[in-house]
């Protein structure tokens, strides 16, 4: 019996416009949560250092650079600035987004109640900032699909 038994064939991992897939969903659902009536913030700001961190990836395997199992945004960024130097004005959100690896996900590393909806917002705008860049660097459409790469 298989659990993830599926019909359709998945592509693989290292496509670029997969994980900017994903990263793009993680923002929206945590765009969703922001307008929720009792919005949760530790899983808005992890849902947006997931979101980073995957439009990171997304940029680090159009170069070439075989995916690693990190959720470090700030080393994921050094790797990104080894291909562009652009990367480097994105310290400080990969600082903000890495603060929250764990936000969210289990309990006792933050109370829901001490994440403040201005954390939430800052968490937004650094994904938005990284996510611009990517997109930018990557040619991406607006329907979110990878054009040409301009970077390679």
């Amino acid at each position: 019996m298989g659990w993830f038994c599926m019909s359709v064939a998945k592509p693989p991992v290292s496509a670029p416009a997969e994980w900017i897939k994903y990263a793009e969903g993680d923002l929206r659902v945590a765009k969703a949560g922001m307008r929720s009536k009792d919005p949760a913030y530790a899983t808005i700001c992890f849902l947006c250092q997931g979101s980073g961190e995957k439009f990171l990836k997304a940029f680090l395997i159009a170069q070439g650079w075989e995916l690693e199992k990190t959720h470090d945004v700030k080393k994921l960024l050094k790797y990104c600035q080894t291909f562009n130097p652009a990367f480097a004005r994105l310290e400080m959100e990969a600082e903000i987004l890495n603060t929250y690896i764990t936000a969210g996900r289990y309990p006792g590393f933050f109370d829901q109640e001490y994440i403040t909806h201005e954390e939430a917002q800052e968490a937004m705008k650094a994904t938005k900032k990284i996510r611009l860049l990517v997109k930018k660097l990557l040619d991406v459409s607006q329907d979110g699909q990878p054009g040409l790469f301009q970077s390679q």
